[in-house]
C-alpha cells in the first residue's frame, strides 16, 4: 500500500473535525521547539552538486539527482530519493523545492515548480538566456509563488549598508558605479568532446543533458561546474556563472530591482575601455573593473573577485565595499559610521530568508523581479562582447532596438521533449 505523508497545506483539510474544537497542537506537547504539522514548511532538493543542496525549510522530505553518487543510493521514493525530478515536484506534500541542477536545467525545473504550486529558491545563474530569465520571472507572479535568487552575496551586511546609503540620499546622485571584473570576458565557446565509457548505473546521461543538444558522455561532466561553464551547451561562460554575483550586488546597491540599462556597450579602446559598460535611464553607468574612476588601487583587487570589490561613486560621497571582506571604505569617512549598529532588513541570512518569506509571503531581497535585471546584466554584457558592437534595450517590449541578430541571442532552442 502506498504511503502518502500529509502536508502543510492538506493538514487543515483532513482534519477539520478536530480542528473545531483544538486550534492547533500546543508546542509543548511536540516537544520543545518543535513544529505542529500545520505550521510546518517542507521541502525538496532537485540537484545535489552545488549550494543549493543545503538549502531547505522545516523539513527535507526528498533529495533527487540523476547521479546515484550524490544521491547517495538507489533512488528509493520511501527514502525520498529519486533520479526524476518529475516524481519530486507530484508530491502534494512538499510546500518549496531548491532548483540546484546543471544550468541547462535551471529555468524548466525553476518555471515547473512554480507550476506544481512550490515555492523555489533558485540557483545561480538562475538561466542561460533573457528569455528564459524573462519567463522565470513571469511565472513567478503568474502562480502567486516566493521565489529567491542565490546569489547569497546581496544578503552581506556591507551591501545592505551600502544600500542604505544611496537610498536615504547620503552619497548624492549617483553617477557611476564600477564592479571587478569576476571573469566576465570569459565567453563559452562549443566543444564536441570523444566518447567515454560510462557505468549506465551510476548516471541517467539522457536525463543529465535534458534540453541541451546531444553530445556523447565525457568525464568532464562528473568534474563539477566549473568544468562545464565554459561550454555553451551546458553552461553560459564566467560572465553569468561567476560575475551574476558583483553584478547582482552593486545592482542591489543602486537599487535597480525594476529598472534595466537602456544601452549595452562593449569595449571599443576609446571612449569605453571597460570589458562591459551598462547606462540607465536617469544618466547612471555601471561598468566593469574602475578604468577612470576614483577609486585607490590598492582598493581594486582585495578579496575573492565573486564578492567585489564595488565601486558607488556619487555627488556628495563614495563608497569601496566587498561582499566578503572587511572592507567598507568611504568618502567622508563619517558615511561608514553606522554600519556596526546597522540591522539588517531580514533575519537569518540568505537562505533562511527564503524560509522565513515562504512563511509570511514577503518578497525576498532576491527575488523574481531583482533576479531578472541582474540576469539580465550578465546576459546582455556576453551579447554585446559577442557582436562586439554596442546595443540599445527597450525594456518595455523586452527587445534589443532595431538588432535582429542581438535578439536571437536572446534565446536557445531545447533538445525535445523539453521546452519552458
Amino acid at each position: 500500500m502506498k504511503q502518502r505523508i500529509i502536508s502543510r497545506r492538506k493538514f487543515l483539510q483532513s482534519t477539520a473535525a478536530v480542528m473545531a474544537t483544538i486550534s492547533i497542537v500546543p508546542r509543548h506537547v511536540l516537544g520543545k521547539g518543535q513544529l505542529p504539522p500545520s505550521e510546518m514548511i517542507t521541502s525538496a532538493n532537485i540537484g545535489l552538486g552545488g549550494p543549493a543542496r543545503g538549502v531547505g525549510c522545516d523539513k527535507v522530505l526528498a533529495k533527487c539527482d540523476v547521479r546515484r553518487d550524490k544521491l547517495g543510493g538507489d533512488p528509493d521514493p520511501k527514502k525520498g530519493l529519486y533520479l526524476d525530478f518529475r516524481d519530486v515536484l507530484e508530491r502534494d506534500d512538499i510546500d518549496a523545492i531548491a532548483v540546484g541542477s546543471t544550468e541547462q536545467w535551471h529555468a524548466i525545473q525553476i518555471i515547473a515548480a512554480l507550476k506544481a504550486g512550490k515555492d523555489v529558491f533558485g540557483e545561480k545563474p538562475m538561466s542561460s538566456t533573457i528569455h528564459e530569465a524573462a519567463a522565470i520571472r513571469d511565472a513567478v507572479k503568474r502562480c502567486g509563488r516566493i521565489f529567491q535568487h542565490g546569489t547569497q552575496r546581496t544578503s552581506h551586511k556591507n551591501i545592505q549598508y551600502a544600500r542604505h546609503l544611496v537610498k536615504t540620499g547620503k552619497l548624492g546622485k549617483i553617477i557611476a558605479a564600477g564592479v571587478r571584473s569576476c571573469c566576465h570576458n570569459e565567453l563559452s565557446g562549443q566543444f564536441l568532446l570523444p566518447a567515454q565509457p560510462m557505468n549506465p548505473d551510476m548516471l541517467d546521461w539522457n536525463m543529465w543533458l535534458g534540453p541541451a543538444p546531444w553530445r556523447p558522455f565525457n568525464n568532464f561532466a562528473m568534474r563539477g561546474v566549473i568544468s562545464w561553464h565554459g561550454h555553451i551547451d551546458f553552461g553560459r561562460c564566467m560572465v553569468n556563472g561567476g560575475a551574476v554575483h558583483p553584478n547582482d550586488a552593486v545592482r542591489h546597491i543602486l537599487g535597480y530591482d525594476n529598472e534595466s540599462p537602456v544601452a549595452i556597450y562593449p569595449a571599443d579602446g576609446k571612449e569605453y575601455k571597460s570589458i562591459t559598460t551598462w547606462k540607465y535611464a536617469d544618466g547612471t553607468y555601471i561598468q566593469v573593473d574602475f578604468e577612470g574612476l576614483p577609486v585607490k588601487e590598492e582598493l581594486q583587487n582585495i578579496g575573492s573577485m565573486y564578492g567585489g570589490p564595488f565601486a558607488i561613486i556619487g555627488t556628495e560621497g563614495k563608497i569601496v565595499t566587498h561582499s566578503e571582506k572587511a572592507l567598507f571604505w568611504t568618502d567622508p569617512p563619517e558615511l561608514a559610521d553606522g554600519l556596526l549598529d546597522f540591522e539588517l532588513p531580514h533575519k537569518g541570512g540568505h537562505y533562511k530568508e527564503w524560509h522565513n518569506c515562504i512563511r509570511t509571503r514577503e518578497k525576498p531581497i532576491c527575488n523574481e523581479d531583482a533576479a531578472y535585471q541582474t540576469e539580465f546584466l550578465c546576459h546582455s554584457s556576453e551579447i554585446a562582447q559577442r557582436l562586439k558592437r554596442p546595443l540599445k534595450w527597450d525594456a518595455v517590449k523586452e527587445e534589443f532596438i532595431g538588432d535582429d541578430e542581438a535578439n536571437r541571442l536572446m534565446d536557445k532552442p531545447y533538445r525535445a521533449p523539453w521546452h519552458l
